[in-house]
């Protein structure tokens, strides 16, 4: 009987490989919760819109301004109106927000827009009993209240009489967001029935047509990332191409169609319909498969950082290849290019297809792996080459076994299978420094048996497999390791060591080089990931639009 992948079990809970995207700004704020600074990682200033909010601002001196803010529902005005107070060069000292459908009524005589007036009231006094009336900014926002329909037009007029009052009396902007054209002339109206001086003589209404729709691509991602861990759109199988042609999309459409709602909606169903896609080819692989791409070049850990995401709070995710970082040595090689279309990379990288990971493993510590069990993986090296100065120079305690499994719990690859956190960044010098600088007279002397045919890579491969065998030996985890035996569900895949540890499958790929380009190690990973797709796409046969 056929496992079916946890992850697909139950379609309506949520799990982590799912995308959320909000599409209203209250759904932003149930998920940041009460700290709004949050959102200046989200906000893309539209500066075109900007420049209008600072106009009337620094025209306020010694009286306030109403001013509309009308854009149509789904284009964005109360995210604009957030990002104001995350904007330095915008002279506002304060943003208040006043929800008009929450106000307390004190007695049943008293009506929403009389409430209304009161808390402005309050809140100008509050702010300017601490705040310079001649230089300092208060910018109140009248939210949920786009129409006065329900109103009655004496208590209309009476507001905006009693509005005008306080803005003479206070120097403060208040931004009154409407969503229907006609409501906004209604205002308008009721408002200039009294006194056109409460409207900026320019900007009485700022007509908020949303980003550019240039930026919708950008929006996307960062919003992508903002609420779903830091992951890409290209981990939920969404690429640069995808983004560019649904903006192209709404090229087409009339300005009050450009809604970044919409878009952001659109985004999501395409992820849903590819996922669909994906769910349905997911099922019928018995166990999902991990290839991790390992490099023991003494400077590996700094080229691997190019390549691989550093998330050591999500240990799933640490290691995980980056889209971008590879898809940069794919655009310039004609060869790559028709290989890895787009799509098909995203697949490649995905934790629901594959889960790719790029990772080194110290220098020393392969070594002395190889030097300690070189004899029961059958390398035909004898104990006095691997000492000798002149061959292989390999310090004596390293073709220890104790030595070599010490050194090899400290390492990436280890603290990984272990599922063990691990600090990315750069290890600290000294003792580490060292021992990758006795390591490399033997790592380059192993190359060159390779390279001249000398001795089979499988070889050192047996003797990593069988270290790897020994330090898991005793652990609570319940692995199991083999070397160069082929994978059980991809034909004609044959890793260097394959890791079954029950839920997965893990495949290592070490790659023996002294080619320290980051040019090599893209060349290495696509072209070992380019046979992992192609039987992926053979065993399961993949649907061609997904790969385009």
């Amino acid at each position: 009987m056929t496992e079916v992948h946890p992850e697909f079990s139950n379609k309506n809970e949520r799990s982590e490989n799912d995308l959320f995207l909000p599409f209203t700004y209250e759904e932003i704020l149930k998920k940041i919760g009460k700290d709004k600074s949050r959102l200046v990682d989200l906000i893309v200033p539209v500066t075109q819109f900007e420049k209008q909010i600072i106009q009337v601002v620094l025209d306020i001196e010694n009286a306030g301004y109403l001013l509309f803010l009308y854009g149509v529902s789904g284009v964005g005005k109360s995210t604009f109106i957030s990002s104001l107070k995350f904007q330095k060069h915008i002279p506002i000292q304060s943003i208040v927000s006043i929800d008009a459908s929450e106000l307390d009524y004190e007695n049943k005589s008293d009506i929403k827009l009389k409430q209304l007036l009161k808390q402005i009231k309050k809140e100008a006094r509050d702010f300017f009993s601490e705040n310079n009336q001649s230089n300092d900014k208060l910018c109140i926002v009248i939210d949920y209240l786009e129409n006065l329909n329900d109103e009655d037009n004496n208590n209309v007029k009476a507001f905006f009489r009693d509005l005008n009052g306080l803005l003479r009396k206070y120097p403060i902007l208040i931004i009154w967001p409407v969503t229907v054209r006609e409501d906004l002339e209604n205002m308008q109206e009721f408002a200039k029935s009294f006194s056109s001086t409460m409207f900026h003589r320019i900007r009485p209404a700022i007509n908020f047509t949303g980003p550019p729709l240039d930026e919708y691509p950008n929006i996307a991602k960062k919003t992508i990332m903002f609420f779903n861990e830091g992951k890409s759109c290209y981990e939920f199988q969404l690429t640069d191409n995808d983004l560019e042609n649904l903006k192209k999309g709404y090229e087409k459409k009339a300005q009050e169609k450009h809604l970044i709602r919409d878009y952001l909606k659109d985004i999501r169903s395409l992820w849903e319909e590819r996922t669909d896609y994906i769910s349905g080819i997911v099922k019928n692989v018995p166990k999902p498969t991990e290839v991790w791409f390992i490099f023991s070049y003494p400077e590996a850990e700094d080229i691997v950082a190019r390549f691989a995401k550093q998330t050591p709070d999500i240990i799933n995710e640490m290691w995980n290849a980056d889209y971008k970082s590879l898809f940069v040595y794919i655009s310039d090689n004609n060869q790559r290019k028709a290989d890895w279309k787009p799509q098909r990379l995203t697949l490649a990288l995905s934790r629901r297809m594959l889960t790719t990971k790029i990772m080194y493993l110290p220098t020393n510590a392969l070594v002395s792996c190889i030097a300690a069990y070189a004899k029961d993986a059958e390398i035909p090296i004898p104990k006095e080459d691997l000492l000798n100065r002149d061959k292989y120079n390999i310090l004596q305690h390293w073709c220890i076994k104790s030595n070599a499994k010490k050194t090899l719990s400290t390492t990436p690859l280890y603290l990984q299978l272990s599922g063990v956190s691990i600090t990315g960044g750069k290890r600290k010098s000294g003792r580490v420094e060292k021992g990758l600088k006795n390591a490399t007279p033997a790592f380059e002397k192993i190359n060159k048996d390779i390279s001249d045919k000398k001795i089979s890579d499988q070889k050192f491969n047996k003797a990593v497999c069988l270290a790897l065998q020994d330090v898991f030996n005793n652990s609570e985890h319940n692995l199991d390791f083999v070397a160069e035996k082929p994978h059980p569900h991809l034909t004609n895949i044959r890793p260097d060591i394959l890791v079954d540890t029950n839920d997965k499958l893990v495949c290592l790929e070490f790659c023996y080089t002294n080619n320290k380009t980051p040019g090599n190690m893209a060349d290495y990973v696509l072209r070992k990931l380019n046979q992992y797709m192609k039987q992926l796409e053979d065993n399961f046969e993949i649907p061609k639009d997904l790969l385009s």
